[in-house]
């Protein structure tokens, strides 16, 4: 049964890994919309600090000038770094 959990965590977190190097290419392409979708996949398969994925997601909306949306993930971003704290 542990053996199980731990193989889900393992999957998980390399799920996690893997939508946020995705956003971080299309960032890089400048693809802001698919961005977004990857860094929200991202977001969807780990609750934990996740500071980093929410800064790329407002960035990725500061680009598209969608500010609020840019400001309620830059606000969640300070919120990781003050839970963690």
């Amino acid at each position: 049964m542990v053996e199980d959990i731990n193989t889900y965590m393992i999957k998980d977190f390399q799920a996690k890994n893997y939508w946020y190097a995705r956003g971080i290419e299309y960032y890089n392409k400048k693809e802001y919309e698919i961005a977004i979708r990857c860094f929200s996949r991202s977001l969807e398969c780990d609750k934990g600090s996740e500071f980093d994925t929410w800064y790329m997601k407002g960035n990725s909306f500061y680009q598209l000038r969608k500010y609020d949306e840019a400001i309620k993930c830059f606000s969640k971003s300070v919120s990781e770094i003050q839970s963690n704290m």
